[in-house]
């Protein structure tokens, strides 16, 4: 009797704990997630800030690539938005005549594959709120990504970063390569490292352009020097002539003198006469 007096007690005790903890938190203001201001990155950001964001280790199993490779300010973002992606689709009333996606695209992807012959009008509503919340998720974890660089644009690069962090986007790998997430870091680390004289061998791969300019501009001016060694053999030849031949360069003015000679000597009868 003692025991089962006990059991009744403590049982008694916590649940009066979790009346109190229930009313405590219906007391407590309700965080609003608007998405008017900054969208569903604002939204979360905003409420993170306040210290609305749920505990990481909470996202075990299933949700465990939640917020992978992310730390932070930025896993608090992620969080936020998952939390409130579970709530909104748990408890929220929801217009299945209202989607941010086409139904009819969604619909000829999925007949796509010749096996399906027939759809549901359920089907490609489910798809499209995948894809709504796919495509935001990455979306803010390349603007994350972005906004380290401080940069204001979205670029692919970013969305390389972003889906480079987690495992769980490895099936993008033949569309974005994860090359390309580091290319934008490996341009400026040449960039910087080209005056000091030690490219690397990515390094030598973007200097090709201006080597292959280098190449094409002595093309231009392949014909002066062509040009300039015929004209020094011209004055070879001009330098070897008076050497050659000084006899009738000497002879040519006393020609020119005996040319006159006659002449004056054909007038000089007349000036006589």
């Amino acid at each position: 009797m003692l025991a089962v007096g006990h059991t009744f007690i403590e049982d008694s005790i916590a649940m009066e704990q979790a009346t109190q903890s229930a009313s405590q938190q219906q007391g407590r203001q309700q965080p609003v997630y608007d998405t008017r201001n900054g969208g569903h990155y604002g939204a979360s950001a905003a409420l993170s800030a306040q210290g609305y964001a749920p505990v990481a280790e909470l996202y075990t199993g299933t949700w465990a690539n939640v917020n992978q490779g992310l730390q932070g300010t930025a896993r608090d973002i992620l969080t936020t938005y998952w939390q409130h992606i579970i709530n909104h689709l748990e408890s929220d009333n929801h217009d299945y005549k209202i989607h941010q996606l086409p139904l009819a695209r969604i619909k000829k992807v999925m007949k796509a594959d010749p096996e399906v012959k027939m759809i549901s009008a359920e089907a490609p509503i489910l798809f499209a709120k995948g894809c709504d919340i796919f495509i935001t998720e990455l979306t803010m974890r390349a603007w994350i990504h972005a906004e380290d660089n401080k940069r204001r644009t979205l670029q692919r690069s970013d969305i390389a970063a972003a889906l480079s962090k987690s495992d769980m986007f490895d099936f993008l790998i033949d569309i974005v390569p994860r090359e390309e997430a580091t290319s934008h870091a490996k341009r400026s680390s040449q960039a910087a490292g080209a005056p000091s004289g030690a490219p690397g061998p990515a390094g030598a791969a973007g200097q090709l352009p201006p080597s292959q300019h280098g190449v094409q501009h002595p093309s231009h001016h392949m014909a002066p020097p062509d040009y300039s060694l015929g004209q020094h053999g011209l004055q070879e030849q001009e330098y070897r002539q008076p050497a050659m031949y000084a006899g009738p360069v000497q002879s040519d003015p006393t020609a020119a003198y005996v040319t006159e000679v006659p002449v004056t000597n054909a007038y000089c009868p007349i000036g006589f006469l």
